[in-house]
């Protein structure tokens, strides 16, 4: 039962994923379709077995390569979709509080409020004010970066939009988590797994342990201390990190399309140097 539920959100949120970066770069970048970016998922879910930050980089290279969107340009886009993901974890964490007075999230709340005042000031510093600002200002000069060219082409509909999809995603982890206690015979309320999946989402895709290793048994040991021993929690924890990282080694197999792209920019700048100094 655990590698089945496992595998059901495995591939839940792989197709959630890739739905929510081909409308992200489809906003910003031109159309893009879901058979397009697939290899690209692929490779960036192998490669999330190094680190969340090393697997981005398939994502740049698409955007680079395939897009033609500059350096800066493609890293801002992820940018943006941090700043989506990080504010609507902190709404959630939010909510999973009120929902669950006794979660342990509850110490971080004015944290996750802090968030939230912090991201509509960002939001509304692109959407409204920022373009108002003299020429010599500080502020403007940072509004005009080039880094920052799809906070600028942002709209509410976008985020809203990529905000809902991300909110779907987690919703099937959490459905997801529960149903992996539930394997492993520990009694969990759904509402409890529902509230602390976004902590587990975000401890999960952490830059600092490779597919969340070590991480991840942190957040089942402390997060459901009060429904099962640790060491049953431990063992559950492990099985999830392992499938997680089992799952992701057949994706090597995608590599071959950013390695590819690689290879095409690589000789496209030696034709365009080569035409310099010929020139």
């Amino acid at each position: 039962m655990f590698v089945c539920v496992s595998l059901a959100g495995f591939i839940g949120w792989f197709i959630g994923e890739t739905f929510l970066y081909s409308r992200l770069f489809s906003f910003f970048h031109g159309p893009t379709r879901l058979s397009e970016l697939l290899p690209t998922m692929g490779a960036m879910y192998f490669l999330q077995i190094i680190s969340s930050l090393v697997a981005s980089g398939a994502l740049l290279l698409f955007l680079h390569a395939r897009k033609r969107a500059p350096w800066m340009t493609a890293a801002g886009t992820l940018l943006f979709q941090a700043y989506v993901d990080v504010m609507l974890l902190a709404a959630l964490s939010i909510f999973a509080i009120i929902l669950v007075p006794t979660s342990v999230l509850r110490p971080a709340l004015y944290y996750a409020i802090g968030v939230i005042v912090a991201g509509c000031i960002i939001g509304s510093f692109f959407l409204v004010w920022g373009a108002r600002l003299s020429l010599g200002n500080w502020l403007r000069w940072i509004y005009e970066r080039p880094s920052f060219a799809t906070f600028r082409l942002a709209l509410p509909s976008h985020f809203i939009q990529l905000a809902a999809l991300r909110f779907l995603i987690c919703l099937a982890a959490g459905l997801t988590l529960y149903g992996q206690f539930a394997s492993f015979h520990i009694t969990v309320p759904l509402v409890q797994a529902l509230a602390l999946s976004p902590l587990v989402v975000a401890i999960g895709n952490s830059p600092f342990s490779p597919g969340g290793l070590g991480t991840t048994q942190l957040v089942f040991i402390f997060g459901f201390a009060g429904f099962a021993a640790k060491e049953d929690l431990f063992a559950l924890s492990l099985a999830v990190s392992a499938f997680n990282l089992l799952v992701r080694i057949p994706m090597g197999l995608t590599m071959g399309a950013p390695l590819a792209e690689a290879e095409e920019l690589a000789d496209d700048t030696t034709e365009f140097k080569a035409t310099l100094t010929a020139g």
